[in-house]
């Protein structure tokens, strides 16, 4: 998984390789550089790893973030939003920009970088 983070006239941005982008678009619009949001996502890894937890649920307003003690999960609200039996039989149900997942611990360097990039100082 390769990233890379830059600042434009809205703010922070994250981009990341394909397979990951949901990761990129989740970073940069639901938590940007929101101090809080970063320190409940640094709680919940520290929990997580200590194994004071067994999940972890951040609900977006366009994606949700769902880590357990292995992983990390980014998925849009537009997967759950249609009725699969309408859609054809052939039709690809992956959708690389709605849905990306990562390793906690993969998670956790990124989560690191970004906080670092934004200039979190939790």
């Amino acid at each position: 998984m390769e990233y890379e983070f830059s600042q434009d006239f809205t703010g922070p941005e994250a981009r990341f390789s394909m397979g990951h982008e949901a990761l990129g678009y989740w970073l940069t619009q639901e938590v940007g550089d929101r101090a809080d949001k970063i320190a409940s996502l640094f709680k919940a890894l520290n929990d997580l790893t200590q194994g004071t937890a067994w999940d972890f649920v951040l609900d977006g307003f366009e994606y949700d973030l769902l880590l357990s003690r292995n992983d990390a999960t980014v998925k849009a609200h537009s997967l759950n939003a249609g009725d699969e039996a309408d859609l054809e039989e052939d039709m690809d149900f992956y959708d690389a920009e709605s849905s990306a997942r990562c390793g906690l611990e993969d998670f956790a360097s990124l989560l690191k970088d970004w906080a670092e990039f934004v200039g979190y100082a939790g």
